[in-house]
């Protein structure tokens, strides 16, 4: 049996579409012990799946490799690839390290390498080049494939998760509590089923929207990655910002609906060919010339969100749900 490392911290929505990498090295190495050194977001996100045997949470470096110092690996894989993550991987007794794109040296002289394929870190880890072909023939292998719970959240009433919010540093991604309490009060009048997700950074939003609506279910920050996942899978549509959340109902194969503000539309889950499902998106309308800005906090009026027409997202996922 082999002992292997993968290294791999953020972000939640790379650690998302890392699904199908980390299923086919549980297939490969399938009698292995596989580590996985990440963040708790990884951690929480993976730890109900079969792909790992162990989880080590990243602190500080000398933390970190404190916890290595007993622990001797076959091969480490650097998912990661920066330069942190090399310090970390030097620091760590292993006989191969294969890296999925720039190695310490390139990261120092700032010399980018395209990141590599699945195929390609297996082949490197001298699994057999006629069994990884047979494997990536697979039409479905490079699909997003959470093990999940798939059972509607409600046998008699179709159901909506919601999310308001996004990473607080990304002010310009908010579409905003008062636009979606006109939402949610659209929808309750046509008798979906309304649940609210997210983190503790959604906990005031949710206040507000469940005193308004009581019938809202409110699972703001009494999830765990895992349970979220779980739960995303069993309502019809998810709609919210660009954010972690989106790529997750994605990921479980829920339809979702995204709302984007500073970011372009090419991080929607439509344009990949990892997610099942169908994959809606709003943006700003063609008059805001400043869109996509990439600007975490707009230095304006946030244009690019007040022009989000509300009747025009209702109309989206009237045409969705009613299509299901």
């Amino acid at each position: 049996m082999m002992n292997i490392l993968i290294i791999r911290f953020s972000s939640l929505g790379d650690l998302v579409t890392l699904e199908p990498t980390f299923r086919a090295m549980r297939h490969f190495f399938k009698n292995d012990h596989i580590t996985f050194l990440t963040s708790n977001i990884g951690k929480s996100l993976y730890e109900d799946t079969p792909y790992f045997d162990n989880f080590i949470v990243k602190k500080t470096f000398f933390q970190t490799i404190t916890e290595f110092k007993d622990l001797s690996f076959d091969i480490v894989f650097n998912i990661q690839c920066t330069k942190p993550s090399h310090y970390l991987s030097f620091f760590i007794n292993k006989k191969q390290n294969i890296n999925k794109s720039s190695n310490l040296i390139q990261k120092i002289f700032n010399i980018k390498a395209p990141p590599k394929s699945i195929y390609s870190l297996l082949l490197e880890a001298h699994i057999d080049a006629t069994l990884l072909n047979e494997y990536i023939s697979h039409p479905e292998y490079d699909l997003i494939q959470f093990p999940i719970i798939k059972k509607p959240l409600f046998e008699d009433s179709k159901t909506i998760a919601i999310s308001t919010g996004c990473s607080p540093r990304w002010k310009s991604k908010q579409w905003g509590v008062s636009n979606y309490e006109k939402l949610i009060a659209k929808l309750l009048e046509q008798n979906f089923k309304i649940i609210l997700v997210g983190s503790k950074l959604e906990e005031d939003d949710a206040k507000v929207l469940c005193s308004r609506f009581p019938s809202i279910i409110n699972y703001v920050n009494k999830t765990s990655l895992g349970e979220l996942k779980n739960l995303l899978a069993r309502v019809d549509l998810y709609v919210g910002n660009d954010s972690g959340p989106t790529h997750i109902a994605a990921a479980v194969g829920t339809n979702t609906l995204t709302i984007f503000g500073s970011t372009d539309i090419k991080h929607c889950p439509a344009f990949s060919n990892k997610y099942r499902g169908t994959h809606l998106y709003v943006k700003p309308n063609d008059s805001i010339s400043c869109h996509p800005c990439y600007k975490t906090v707009c230095p304006t009026k946030h244009e690019c969100m007040e022009s989000i027409d509300i009747n025009h997202v209702l109309k989206l996922i009237f045409q969705e749900m009613t299509n299901k």
